[in-house]
């Protein structure tokens, strides 16, 4: 960054970012910054391991910034010791780049309130992290940090952003996280953590109640977020993180044990997904509770037991998927649950789930469909009975009309020796003749 000889001797605010500036940051450049409280050279082609050389000291001894934002980059090596000159720093974006090695213990400012590593090769323990704590936003994801969760993020009691994603980590999910009471964004998607996820749920203060307004959560002035999670089954990112944003993403793990009877009092929370993990029993019914729902993912996993009724009476949520469970028994109903899966996809792989969206028939309405047509049945044969009869009285009838027709004739032929047998067709034969007048 060949800009130094342009720069002034003091400068409180440097703001080049997203341009095609490449190059090392050159030493030179960094002895003009040291009164500067606000660098960003973010989305750039930086290179190299020169990052040392903006914490350089003023002649009072210490470095003023407080924002650096050097993310989307291509810088290289490690995270030089030399940044625990920047007493002063409560924002540092180092996201996006090629940086290696671990995070040094030069790390521990006491004022440093965002860190955000997303998205680098660096490796080695998270143990630094218990320490920072100011901490409010802590993005480490797409790295390959190993070891276990520390148990001293529990003590970080203004960290409302906790996205881990996507690393080497394992062990258990320390039971001080629970106690976060401003925590809002809970991301350990796609490590190897194991054992099941803490009970206790009722210190998430952040969580329990949906905030009626929609300001901004101030962490960091005029840094963007680069956070990302899944929502309704597609990977969003956040840039600004609201007071109702709130999300928990515990998904593509090895959890077991039940899921907790005591989440349903995050009724704040707006995004769930357990997927992909080992998680067995039954889906608690308190989950229907959970009304600030908008996005509830528990595929792939062992569940049993029936769906709850509960859940259709979340008028928030907007994406459910249930699939590849070993759930049972009638799919609920509900006039906004039925436009969730319409094709059925949420609930695929539960092979004695019936009921609607499926095409399979449960047990109850099948012995219906039996009854209806047993009814119908009934009804059929009263019809022919019916039939039967009202035939068997037409050929009475016939036959009747037969015999008397027959039997009338015979004994009109019996009268042919009476008397009045000659007068009687005489008045027939005039009756004839007038017809035909």
């Amino acid at each position: 960054m060949v800009v130094s000889p342009l720069l002034p001797e003091s400068i409180y605010t440097v703001d080049v970012s997203n341009n095609q500036f490449g190059g090392e940051i050159a030493i030179q450049t960094g002895k003009r910054l040291t009164s500067c409280e606000y660098i960003n050279l973010s989305g750039n082609k930086f290179s190299g391991p020169s990052l040392s050389s903006l914490c350089l000291t003023d002649p009072g001894g210490y470095a003023r910034v407080g924002l650096m934002d050097l993310s989307s980059n291509l810088l290289s090596g490690v995270i030089p010791a030399s940044i625990g000159q920047c007493k002063n720093l409560y924002s540092l974006n180092l996201g996006n780049n090629n940086l290696t090695g671990n995070i040094s213990n030069e790390l521990e400012l006491a004022s440093l309130a965002s860190l955000q590593l997303n998205g680098n090769n660096l490796d080695g323990t998270l143990d630094i992290i218990g320490k920072l704590h100011k901490l409010e936003a802590l993005n480490l994801a797409d790295n390959n940090f190993g070891g276990s969760i520390p148990t001293g993020l529990g003590s970080l009691h203004d960290l409302k952003i906790l996205s881990l994603r996507s690393n080497k980590l394992r062990g258990s999910i320390p039971q001080g996280i629970v106690h976060l009471q401003e925590l809002q964004i809970l991301d350990l998607p796609m490590n190897n953590i194991s054992r099941p996820i803490p009970r206790e749920m009722r210190n998430l203060k952040r969580l329990l109640s949906r905030p009626n307004d929609t300001l901004l959560v101030n962490i960091y002035d005029n840094d963007p977020l680069q956070l990302q999670m899944v929502i309704k089954g597609i990977m969003l990112q956040f840039e600004q993180l609201h007071s109702y944003s709130s999300g928990i993403d515990l998904s593509c793990n090895i959890l077991d044990g039940n899921i907790p009877e005591q989440i349903g009092t995050l009724k704040a929370l707006g995004v769930l997904n357990l997927s992909h993990n080992c998680i067995s029993g039954s889906i608690p019914t308190s989950v229907g509770e959970m009304v600030g729902l908008e996005s509830l993912d528990i595929s792939s996993n062992r569940l049993s037991g029936h769906i709850p009724q509960s859940l259709t009476g979340i008028d928030w949520l907007q994406f459910l998927n249930v699939s590849y469970n070993k759930l049972n028994g009638r799919i609920p109903r509900g006039v906004h649950f039925d436009t969730l899966s319409l094709g059925g996809l949420a609930f695929v792989g539960n092979d004695l789930l019936c009921g609607y969206p499926t095409e399979k028939i449960c047990e109850g309405d099948r012995n219906t469909s039996t009854s209806d047509a047993n009814l119908t049945n009934e009804f059929d044969e009263i019809d022919a009975d019916d039939d039967t009869k009202e035939k068997l009285l037409l050929y009475a009838i016939v036959a009747l009309g037969f015999a008397v027709g027959f039997w009338g004739l015979f004994f009109v032929l019996l009268l042919k020796k009476q008397n009045w047998w000659f007068p009687y067709w005489r008045l027939v034969d005039s009756f004839v003749i007038r017809i035909i007048d």
